[in-house]
């Protein structure tokens, strides 16, 4: 097989568990290899940072971007991802879906903030007004040509006349982009906590516009986390800007402008396919395996034949990452402890290198995990709740 034998002892234990397999235990005639790594992080941020850490060793060592992979159950999953790869300029294809920038429903969410960071943007403007029901193609120019005529003060929207038709719609909108612009100042997640007033007006039209609506309600949901750990609208829009989308509906299946590009890609679209490296992140229950599976035998055995394609696309290197905490904003009290995949069992893990993070995002090896526990959950509920 493609694979090394110790990628291969951690795949065959993991196959081994299910309920109904033909029996299939791979083999190679390859010797040597590390054992594959299973990275406890604190949480997504520092799982991001590390799979992208080691993706600039592997290919410093040697190893083309085109040859390393990151697997994921859902995409998005890896929306966190993309905005780091964009920041440090690593070019990546995406299949399995759109590249999350490029997706409709978030390019309609950044346009109200853009707005409000500048009256003068246009495209944002006309994106926006025609979400709205009722506005269309010439009551949107008419809307932004007088905006244009008050010299984009921030009350001239509200000035405004649109046809009858347009009323409620117009109503609406002022009085969100009033409340964003005059509501309260928060000291963190300010940028979260204005994605979600924009999302109380937005997500119906969401449901109204769009087909898949519940993963593209989890793509809002994991915006509005990313957001969250940025200081001002300003900082995240100029985060987000550095590789602008250039089309919102193109399916992210690869592009040929260029040679070498790591790949993402979602556990289902990477049948068939193999890498020297691959990292498999999010390996919490829940996540991975989803949580709508949880709760059905069936289902939860066709999720661990997927983590099993997942885990063998791996020739060289693996790495299973799973975070410890999963927040629901960067700064925000809202958390909850993640429980590592059903499917890495004791068993599974006897055939693994234990690596936990070190505050500098410095790997520990596992020799030196062993001597301290990787989660004092007694300190961490302490420090929570103060019990």
């Amino acid at each position: 097989y493609r694979s090394t034998q110790p990628i291969l002892n951690v795949t065959n234990t993991v196959i081994s568990r299910a309920a109904e397999r033909f029996t299939k235990n791979l083999w190679t005639q390859r010797t040597g290899g590390e054992a594959p790594w299973l990275v406890a992080a604190r949480d997504e941020q520092q799982q991001t940072r590390f799979v992208v850490d080691r993706i600039l060793e592997l290919h410093e060592e040697g190893t083309r971007l085109g040859e390393i992979a990151v697997l994921f159950r859902a995409g998005y999953m890896s929306a966190d991802l993309e905005i780091e790869l964009t920041n440090r300029k690593i070019p990546f294809e995406k299949w399995g879906g759109l590249k999350f920038l490029e997706a409709a429903h978030v390019k309609d969410v950044l346009a109200f903030l853009r707005i409000l960071e500048n009256p003068r943007d246009e495209v944002s403007w006309y994106r926006l007004l025609l979400l709205l029901p009722g506005i269309g193609d010439a009551t949107a120019r008419a809307a932004i040509d007088s905006m244009a005529t008050a010299a984009w003060e921030s009350t001239a929207f509200g000035r405004y006349n649109p046809p009858p038709r347009a009323r409620a719609a117009h109503a609406a909108l002022v009085d969100l982009l009033d409340g964003l612009r005059l509501g309260p100042i928060q000291d963190e997640a300010q940028v979260a906590a204005d994605i979600a007033r924009v999302r109380l007006l937005y997500d119906n039209i969401l449901r109204e516009r769009y087909d898949r609506v519940e993963p593209r309600l989890a793509d809002l949901d994991q915006l509005q986390t990313i957001a969250a750990g940025y200081p001002d609208r300003a900082t995240f829009l100029s985060a987000l800007a550095l590789e602008p989308p250039q089309a919102t509906q193109d399916l992210a299946t690869g592009t040929r402008e260029e040679d070498d590009c790591l790949i993402l890609s979602t556990a289902h679209s990477a049948k068939g396919k193999e890498w020297d490296a691959v990292f498999v992140i999010w390996a919490v229950d829940g996540w991975f395996p989803s949580a709508r599976c949880l709760n059905n035998d069936e289902e939860t055995e066709e999720e661990r034949r997927l983590m099993y394609v997942a885990l063998t696309r791996a020739r060289n290197h693996l790495s299973i990452t799973y975070p410890l905490n999963a927040y629901s904003s960067r700064r925000g009290a809202e958390y909850s402890l993640d429980q590592l995949c059903r499917f890495i069992d004791r068993g599974v893990r006897d055939n693994m290198q234990r690596v936990a993070l070190s505050n500098e995002n410095v790997p520990v090896p596992a020799d030196e995990v062993r001597k301290e526990p990787l989660l004092d959950l007694r300190a961490l509920l302490r420090s929570r709740f103060g019990a």
